[in-house]
């Protein structure tokens, strides 16, 4: 956790997590922060980020040693993932939405393990969970399990009647970077420009911002559109950390957005008091 960063106030989510480096990705500086902007992490507004911020903050005073993150793409909905159904991370998004519905069913963060490059959720073994081995023998409480299957069971069928629909598939942009909320983005054009002073209510929109530049060409296009594939703005070289790693490692904050060096989404980074 950075109390001086340079975009506000910022969390090293942990990445890469135990399934990130079991299938052998790399990096680090995976921030939630401040500044509306990003170039990518997770940019809040400074108001936002703020009270983010002290509740991990107030967690760690309370005594917790570290928090569970989880992060997915969109609200996991049968219209989105209807939306989303081209999308050359489908395989892994629907992997993540297991755990997404095993929240939505118990109201109760879902216990996170890895085996086989995969993760499992809510499973219980004797045996421990090796990242990158066959997953031991291992059960899931008979009443999470039918109530997950049965939430599966009818997104689905919901899911595959939007299709029959037509529902459109969503378009992309790539070409930029993480980019600012657009209406955060009219707010700073409208009042001058990048530096100029906001007047708005406190922390809602910074009175200094760094909006992304505006790009020579953009590419907008749909899922499966081979001429301009979709792709994730990552964190050029040279540009400025905002904070120092932390150790990999617990409250829970539900964040939807997209990782840079990985497939977008991410489950169970752990969050450790800055030692």
């Amino acid at each position: 956790m950075n109390p001086n960063s340079n975009y506000y106030l910022a969390i090293n989510t942990g990445f890469p997590n135990t399934y990130d480096r079991a299938n052998g990705r790399t990096g680090g500086l995976l921030m939630i922060h401040g500044d509306c902007s990003s170039i990518g992490c997770y940019a809040m507004t400074d108001e936002q980020i703020a009270e983010i911020y002290a509740l991990a903050r107030e967690a760690f005073f309370g005594g917790q040693k570290s928090f569970q993150v989880e992060a997915f793409p969109f609200r996991m909905t049968t219209l989105n993932m209807a939306r989303h159904r081209n999308s050359p991370h489908m395989a892994f998004w629907k992997m993540l939405k297991q755990g997404y519905d095993h929240f939505e069913v118990t109201h109760r963060q879902p216990k996170v393990d890895v085996c086989e490059k995969g993760y499992v959720f809510n499973a219980e073994s004797t045996a421990p969970f090796n990242p990158a081995e066959r997953c031991p023998a291992y059960k899931i409480r008979e009443e999470v399990a039918a109530a997950v299957q049965d939430k599966q069971r009818r997104d689905d069928i919901l899911t595959a009647e939007l299709i029959s629909r037509g529902t459109p598939t969503v378009p992309v942009t790539t070409g930029i970077d993480g980019g600012m909320n657009p209406i955060f983005l009219q707010a700073v054009k409208s009042h001058g420009g990048p530096g100029a002073a906001i007047r708005t209510a406190s922390g809602t929109v910074p009175a200094y911002v760094n909006p992304p530049k505006e790009p020579a060409q953009v590419s907008n296009a749909s899922f499966g559109d081979d001429k301009a594939p979709g792709a994730v703005a990552s964190k050029p070289p040279g540009a400025p950390s905002n904070s120092q790693s932390t150790s990999a490692g617990t409250t829970t904050a539900l964040l939807g957005g997209a990782a840079p060096s990985s497939p977008v989404g991410s489950f169970d980074s752990r969050i450790d008091w800055w030692r």
